[in-house]
């Protein structure tokens, strides 16, 4: 009698858990708490779980697989976007992989290995130049979307992040005090292009009211260069007025201004960009974009290509608004 073949279906299902979240353990994420983790696992080895997408192509056309490339990942933002496309494509019964393309040797990996395509159905490319850096390499009937990024090729999610920078410039332009801005350079070409968008808009908008930036520092997507900033700003000036292109450099700013006894809307104003939880919980203000609805309508628009619709190519345009708070 034949051996029944386990799939990722059975292991969630023995495990207790969703089928993104067994993916994500295969997958070596981040994104999965150690106690889940080691619990699935152990429920893999168990029950002698091995995903083979050839073999599922050839039986079905399909590896019910499906791939989302990042520059690189860092805080929540790509946990809400990646909780959006898996909400599409559990239903579905994929299995959805994660692939961070932050070195130039994963960056050959995609270019030199034929396997990586052929082992998915579709693919996302977050906030990358998919034009110039994957184009060449993807198959030409690969399904593809591009999130953050609006290609030319293939069917785009992006929100409107100059749009998004200029909101931040007209909120602080409306105080007294010295414009600083703190946001991360690009040093290759294989990280993301959202941020030079941000502080254009935002230099657009200030410039229109007839102010200038003091000074933009460019710095690492690391907390305590972030911190380090913070202290430099408020050192040289009297009243600063802030815009961070993430939440992620807003954090360590409130931080230190409330280690050093600073009040917001007082000594300071602070604006991020994201709307991460955490911004929340600090009464930052901030720029919103809809990172899970992003993900989802990216998720939604690469089945419907996996299952044969066609359609000229789109662009999908969110607009970010602005959160007041305490900052």
């Amino acid at each position: 009698m034949k051996k029944k073949t386990v799939t990722i279906k059975d292991v969630a299902r023995k495990a207790g858990v969703g089928v993104g979240t067994v993916s994500r353990v295969i997958n070596n994420s981040p994104h999965v708490n150690p106690k889940t983790k080691e619990h699935v696992l152990k429920i893999i080895e168990e029950l002698g779980y091995m995903p083979n997408p050839h073999a599922r192509r050839l039986s079905s056309g399909h590896t019910k697989i499906i791939t989302t490339i990042f520059p690189q990942m860092v805080g929540e933002f790509h946990q809400l976007l990646l909780s959006g496309i898996d909400e599409v494509f559990e239903k579905e019964g994929y299995t959805s992989f994660v692939y961070p393309l932050y070195s130039e040797n994963r960056y050959r990996f995609v270019r030199e290995s034929s396997d990586f395509v052929l082992g998915t159905d579709g693919l996302i490319v977050d906030a990358l130049n998919v034009d110039k850096l994957l184009k060449q390499y993807i198959p030409k009937n690969m399904p593809v979307v591009s999130v953050e990024f609006d290609s030319e090729k293939y069917d785009s999610v992006i929100v409107d992040n100059f749009y998004g920078g200029m909101i931040a410039g007209d909120y602080l332009s409306n105080f007294d005090g010295e414009l600083f801005v703190i946001t991360h350079s690009r040093k290759s070409k294989l990280e993301s292009t959202v941020f030079e968008e941000r502080v254009n808009g935002f230099i657009e908008s200030i410039e229109r009211k007839g102010r200038k930036v003091k000074k933009i520092f460019e710095i690492e997507l690391d907390w305590l260069d972030a911190f380090k900033t913070a202290k430099t700003i408020f050192t040289i000036a009297k009243k600063a007025l802030i815009f961070t292109t993430t939440d992620y450099f807003a954090f360590p700013v409130i931080e230190f201004a409330r280690v050093k006894g600073f009040e917001p809307k007082e000594d300071f104003y602070l604006c991020g960009f994201d709307n991460l939880t955490l911004s929340n919980i600090l009464n930052i203000t901030t720029i919103k974009q809809p990172i899970k609805e992003m993900g989802r309508t990216a998720g939604e628009i690469l089945l419907k290509k996996i299952k044969g619709y066609v359609r000229k190519k789109h662009t999908a345009v969110f607009k970010p608004e602005l959160i007041e708070r305490d900052t």
